[in-house]
């Protein structure tokens, strides 16, 4: 997998607006800039799921998880990239996530989006038990990554 250059969310323009809504309380999108979280409570946001390694978090110049705990928004991450490869492990640790905050708003995230929209549609193929077709339909992700990623989260030879 390769990692480019962080994409952060516009930050003269709505994060909510801009993502991907997947659900009645499910956004999809790229990395919230800091100024982001602010939109989040105001939305009623609780939790944020991450699905970018640690050392890309590190890079961002400033700490994520510190700047949700000042609004109350909860926090989980699902390593996903650099050292840390898909595997039904993975997308387990992320329905668990998904789970305990169910009928919560939520965003999901890693750099682009992509990552995060194919954890989010491997969990509807095993958990909701949905087409590969309904998974696929309307997530924000590069549709040649995508049948990969879903054959490796559900533990299926590529």
């Amino acid at each position: 997998m390769i990692i480019s250059a962080t994409v952060m969310a516009d930050k003269d323009g709505s994060y909510l607006s801009k993502s991907k809504q997947v659900d009645e309380n499910i956004w999809i999108g790229p990395q919230p800039a800091k100024n982001d979280f602010n939109e989040f409570a105001a939305e009623e946001v609780t939790v944020v799921i991450n699905t970018r390694t640690q050392a890309e978090m590190e890079q961002l110049g400033f700490n994520e998880t510190d700047e949700l705990k000042k609004f109350d928004i909860g926090y989980g991450l699902v390593e996903v990239g650099k050292g840390h490869d898909y595997s039904p492990s993975k997308l387990e640790a992320f329905n668990e996530l998904m789970t305990a905050h169910a009928g919560k708003k939520m965003v999901l995230h890693c750099r682009s989006g992509h990552r995060a929209s194919q954890l989010y549609a491997a969990r509807l193929r095993k958990y909701q038990h949905k087409t590969e077709k309904e998974a696929k339909q309307d997530i924000p992700s590069v549709e040649s990554e995508l049948p990969y990623a879903l054959k490796v989260l559900m533990g299926q030879k590529p």
